[in-house]
């Protein structure tokens, strides 16, 4: 072995948007804490008949701790319904008081919500209260999500002489947190950035393979600006396989001058915690520095061909339907799920027939039915009573619907939201990419037109629409099938895709096996659920009362259902250690073909790969627990030295 040496730089912004993060942003080439803060006590977990009802004497407070103060500007965002067009309210902040107006003219996005632009100066470090007060005979309406702590919410009948946190709400059924949010127009007080694991084997080698031996000593150092109040702190874990696992990986810990890492580790992440004491500040990072010193002996074969993409992670974990759900297997069971997509030859011919057949179980869907109800988002229920008429069958349990018997199936399928609407995205190993899927946005009972769109073949994303609406790009975009005519007008790609200029997405479509967190009536109501996830850009600006926003595509659009192959060199020359990521949900484990020969399953460990001749492939694909495949990669290795 002999002394190698390799390195890595971060610098620019296509750096670090391949990196994750939470409440950063990355203008330019720079990463610094997110702008824009909102300060929430609750999550939106409640639906219209959660109220709380204010009038003459029966007044609202909700109080607010701020732990630091250094906005430009403050927005208070109450959730309010007024019952009637002139109806009048003073809302008191620290004492200052706003008159406020009810318009019955309101943009979907907003509707209940009533942003109030507020100076800054009203609000201070600690505790502040807000109280409102009906005006006149107007009966205004807050809602209530219940709990215990952290008691910020009261009632008081008399007119703000006594007040209580305890049997609030309409029949004084409630405790727990009135649902007004609070936006500072100031730096979030922390957040990170962290790398993707880096092959530090692989930095001192050439040829995509990495060499055999030790990692000696590693250097980390980052470029950063600290204004007065403000931390930065730079940290690194390390472990011998690709992906972090709490068993075999180390700790994160702080970058020491020289770091000597032990001979199991061979992949590294680093992270930057940013922290703001004084908010109208925040800590920058520049760039990223990685030097490696290691023992290491020249690989024996080079890659010479692959399909094998680096995989994209989300900063946002999602919570997907486990294999063993046994209300999973029910609904596949007892609604023939695999009959439905028997007919189909192949993955995305199966997702097309069970986006019809959802369609189809709903007759006046957007009725609320005998019983007056708007379900849950339980495909179970929403399905049991749909098939009697019984309750609303509206886009958003469509959407349900679909990503239920999707995820029942053992494919991968989220519900999406925009403006008016909710659909779905599926993965489609076929196109390598997420696909948005409309099964509801047709109320016509005699035509049920689901559709996608597509661009010269090639189906779009949620954001591929958002981006075809903000350009105004529709050049090439078809909606896929054709609708028929008797609808057409109704079904033109501007039209359609109006409704994607916002959209956000759940973070979860495990519904079956717990309802909560989440929105009792999702959709019945303007949304208030504070853990979706929107889309920011440019053209796109947040809304603040909801605290969960991204602008980097790889925290919607990551990579499911693709193994990621690493090798290395082993002690023998003919011979390469595999290693295996993924991003798959229920994995079971791998299928590999070498040299396109029978697939052969594999553990979630990895393997060696002896090299039969000058020329060698590898294919792997991962496999989930319902048996699912997932996307194949491959790499093509020769032999140093090997002609041709």
């Amino acid at each position: 072995m002999t002394l190698a040496y390799g390195t890595r730089v971060w610098r620019s912004r296509r750096d670090f948007m391949a990196c994750t993060g939470r409440r950063i942003s990355i203008p330019e080439n720079t990463v610094r804490l997110r702008r824009g803060v909102t300060v929430a006590d609750e999550m939106g977990n409640c639906s219209k008949n959660d109220r709380e009802e204010v009038f003459r004497l029966r007044q609202a407070r909700k109080a607010f701790l701020v732990p630091s103060m250094g906005a430009s500007g403050a927005l208070l965002c109450p959730y309010l319904l007024c019952d009637r067009a002139d109806g009048e309210m003073e809302v008191l902040v620290n004492g200052h008081s706003l008159r406020v107006g009810w318009s019955g003219d309101r943009d979907y996005w907003q509707d209940r919500w009533r942003p109030l632009e507020i100076p800054a100066e009203w609000l201070r470090q600690g505790r502040n209260e807000v109280i409102f007060r009906a005006l006149g005979d107007a009966v205004w309406t807050l809602l209530v999500e219940e709990s215990v702590q952290p008691g910020r919410s009261a009632v008081s009948e008399d007119g703000g002489q006594t007040w209580r946190t305890e049997s609030i709400g309409v029949n004084d059924r409630a405790r727990g947190e009135y649902m007004v949010r609070l936006w500072l127009d100031q730096f979030a007080e922390s957040g990170e950035i962290c790398s993707n694991a880096v092959d530090l084997l692989g930095l001192v080698s050439e040829g995509g393979i990495a060499a055999g031996g030790r990692v000696d000593a590693i250097r980390l150092s980052a470029d950063i600006r600290t204004p007065e109040g403000c931390t930065a702190r730079l940290q690194w874990r390390g472990g011998p396989c690709p992906a972090y696992c709490p068993k075999t990986w180390t700790a994160w810990a702080p970058v020491s001058e020289s770091i000597v890492p032990g001979g199991a580790v061979r992949f590294l992440q680093w992270r930057i915690v940013l922290r703001t004491d004084q908010p109208s500040q925040t800590p920058e990072v520049a760039a990223v520095s990685l030097a490696v010193t290691a023992r290491a002996a020249k690989p024996a074969a080079r890659i010479v061909g692959s399909q094998n993409p680096a995989l994209v992670r989300s900063s946002y974990r999602f919570s997907h339907l486990p294999a063993d759900s046994k209300r999973g297997r029910i609904l596949r069971d007892r609604w023939k799920l695999d009959d439905v997509i028997r007919p189909a030859k192949s993955e995305f011919e199966a997702f097309l027939h069970l986006r019809q057949w959802v369609r189809e179980q709903w007759e006046d869907g957007w009725n609320m039915g005998d019983i007056d109800f708007c379900p849950p988002w339980d495909a179970m229920v929403i399905l049991s009573l749909a098939s009697r008429k019984l309750s609303l069958g509206m886009c958003t349990h469509y959407a349900t619907v679909m990503s239920h018997c999707t995820a029942a199936l053992g494919f991968t399928a989220r519900t999406q939201i925009m403006r008016s609407h909710c659909i779905n995205e599926v993965w489609s190993n076929e196109h390598g990419k997420w696909v948005a899927m409309d099964v509801g946005g047709d109320s016509n009972d005699e035509t049920k037109f689901t559709y996608h769109f597509e661009r010269r073949g090639v189906p779009l994303s949620a954001l591929d629409a958002h981006r075809a609406w903000v350009k105004q790009d529709f050049a090439d975009v078809r909606i896929v099938p054709e609708p028929p005519p008797s609808i057409a007008g109704r079904f033109q790609v501007s039209g359609r895709l109006k409704l994607f200029e916002r959209f956000m997405i759940s973070l979860r479509n495990d519904e079956l096996e717990t309802m909560g967190p989440g929105e009792p009536e999702h959709g019945k109501i303007s949304y208030h659920f504070n853990r979706y996830l929107f889309w920011q850009d440019a053209d796109t600006a947040p809304f603040p009362w909801f605290s969960e926003r991204t602008e980097r595509p790889g925290d919607l659009y990551w990579t499911p259902n693709r193994a990621e192959i690493h090798l290395q060199q082993a002690d023998e020359p003919d011979t390469l250690r595999v290693s295996l990521d993924t991003e798959t949900a229920n994995l079971r484990g791998f299928e590999v073909s070498i040299d396109s020969g029978t697939w052969e399953e594999r553990g979630q460990s990895g393997f060696e790969w002896r090299l039969n001749g000058q020329v060698n492939t590898l294919s792997v694909r991962p496999v989930n627990a319902f048996g699912r495949r997932g996307a194949e990669s491959s790499v093509v290795v020769r032999a140093v030295g090997a002609s041709g």
